[in-house]
């Protein structure tokens, strides 16, 4: 059946039990179940697996059959002035005097079963009260990134495709991250809070 235990190799997928995964065993809504193996839920239950995590592999888990399965996207508060705002996952904002334009990293897996070319990608903005955001994911694992491109900030929120000047070659099955950092002409453009 080439099914197994999202948090182990486990596959007698005949003895898998349903989790819950807000603990509330009438909510059957198809986002709220995960499939286990009895070992795992038992872990869960007992707290050595936590929420948080069973929530990022949920969330990871709907990624799963795409070919180029997105991973995470965290700024690079090293080389800018941004960081993450605790408490609210995928959120930056601005508290430093580095680069005030934001840098961004994408990590991604490709699932193909050849080697594809990364040679554009689209880029829109949306304007929230602070920071930016992102989806819901979990970190990947340790990755450098193998470009950095700069990229001007879209002043609509229409939708722009970006063709790159150098393209990535990325093999079949392996891990993948790069970086973009957004700028713009004036800062105004990210009506970042003064902190």
């Amino acid at each position: 059946m080439n099914s197994k235990c999202p948090f182990c190799t486990n596959e007698d997928v005949g003895h898998f039990e349903i989790h819950h995964i807000d603990e509330d065993p009438s909510n059957n809504i198809k986002s709220n179940l995960l499939l286990l193996c009895p070992t795992c839920h038992s872990k869960i239950t007992k707290g050595d697996i936590t929420t948080e995590k069973v929530k990022k592999l949920k969330e990871n888990l709907k990624f799963k059959n795409q070919k180029i399965q997105f991973i995470s996207v965290s700024v690079d508060s090293k080389n800018c002035g941004w960081q993450s705002i605790v408490n609210v996952p995928n959120a930056f904002k601005v508290v430093g005097t580095k680069s005030l334009f934001p840098i961004f990293n994408f990590s991604f897996i490709n699932q193909t079963k050849q080697t594809i070319l990364l040679t554009n990608f689209a880029i829109r903005v949306k304007r929230l009260p602070v920071g930016l955001a992102g989806p819901l994911v979990g970190p990947p694992e340790v990755l450098r990134p193998v470009i950095k491109y700069k990229i001007k900030l879209p002043l609509t929120d229409k939708r722009e495709n970006i063709l790159l000047e150098n393209e990535i070659e990325v093999p079949t099955s392996r891990a993948f991250k790069f970086q973009v950092e957004l700028y713009a002409d004036s800062m105004d453009i990210f009506n970042f809070p003064i902190l």
